[in-house]
Order: C-alpha cells, then sequence, then structure tokens
C-alpha cells in the first residue's frame, strides 16, 4: 500500500515540477518477471523509474544508499535489495529469489551515481541474473535527472524537465554454464541503449 500511494504522490510531482515525459511504455514486458537496467546520474533515478512504470519495482542498490535519510527510507519501504560488495551471496540469492517469483529487478550498473560511464567500469550483475533464469532486461535511459538533482547535492538544484525513455527488452536465454563471452555480449547491449 506505501508503495501505491507513494508511487501516486511521486507522479504528480515529477509530472508537475519536472514535466516527466515517458516514452517507449509499450516496451514494458506485460507479464512475468524482468530486469531493468539504466543510468544513474542522480539520487532522484529510483524514484523516476519507480514512477515511469507499471510493475513494482524492487531495486538492487548499494548499502551505503540506505544510510542517506530520505532515500534509504524509500528504499527500505519498496524492499529494495541492499548489496555490499559484488560477491555478496546473499543479496544475489534474494535477487534471484524476486526474479523466481515473477518480480521485477532495478539495477543502475555503474553500481553508484553518475560517475561516468568511462571513467568507472560497468557491473555485469544483470546480465549475470538474467541469464541465470532467462528473463528479458529492459533498458531505460534518464535524461535531465542529472540537473535537478546533480551527483553530491543534497537539495534540487533545477527544476528542468526529465525524460525517460523505455526501449525494447533484450531477450535472455538461460544459461547453466555461463561463459564471459555471454556475459559481457548481454552487457554491450544494454550498454548501448542506456548511454
Amino acid at each position: 500500500m506505501f508503495y501505491i500511494i507513494a508511487k501516486f504522490i511521486f507522479l504528480i510531482v515529477f509530472k508537475f515540477f519536472f514535466r516527466l515525459k515517458v516514452t517507449g511504455q509499450q516496451n514494458i514486458p506485460q507479464d512475468g518477471p524482468f530486469i531493468i537496467v539504466a543510468n544513474h546520474s542522480s539520487l532522484l533515478d529510483p524514484v523516476i523509474l519507480g514512477v515511469s512504470v507499471r510493475p513494482k519495482v524492487i531495486f538492487v542498490a548499494a548499502a551505503y544508499l540506505f544510510k542517506i535519510g530520505w532515500l534509504g527510507y524509500l528504499l527500505r519501504k519498496a524492499n529494495s535489495i541492499p548489496v555490499q560488495g559484488e560477491n555478496d551471496i546473499s543479496s544475489l540469492k534474494r535477487a534471484l529469489k524476486i526474479l523466481q517469483q515473477g518480480g521485477v529487478l532495478g539495477i543502475f550498473p555503474e553500481g553508484g551515481v553518475d560517475r561516468q560511464k568511462d571513467n568507472l567500469p560497468i557491473k555485469a550483475g544483470a546480465a549475470f541474473l538474467a541469464t541465470s533464469v532467462g528473463v528479458p532486461i529492459v533498458a531505460i535511459r534518464i535524461k535531465g535527472a542529472d540537473k535537478a538533482l546533480p551527483r553530491g547535492a543534497k537539495f534540487i538544484r533545477s527544476l528542468n524537465k526529465i525524460e525517460v525513455e523505455i526501449k525494447k527488452p533484450i531477450y535472455c536465454s538461460r544459461h547453466t554454464n555461463k561463459n564471459k563471452e555471454i556475459i559481457e555480449k548481454v552487457v554491450e547491449s544494454y550498454v548501448k541503449e542506456i548511454y
């Protein structure tokens, strides 16, 4: 219930103050589990994604984000999964379970807020999970959030327009014996879409 109420309130806020525009809604799978990957340029990004797609999104987020006042509160209320590091097995198991139960995961492959893709290696977690279960990945590009609340800012800096572009799903086959090449190919596919 909290998720639905919060989503409604934030949708009004983003539509009114930031003229939120969402395109490509038809690319969201109608049923079954899937993973959303998006560029990450602002702490507003999880909220923007949450209001931009119909199904409930459970975010996989760096553990430090749960310590940031309002954001940590929202992440906990939305049952988000805190990740301690790349080898956090318990978080991986929780994420797999959500997909196996038909849920939707939201992952920011940079592993942090807007440290620029050229300077920060893209994490392969989304590709690993998608090929483990055999679910599609929906790449989403967010534009304008970095101007509204830039990295390091504590308060909104600008009420500029925010755009969300939902790309066509990238279908991933289930691979029990994954090799580096399979994972890299999937990562390359969604990186092209979110930048």
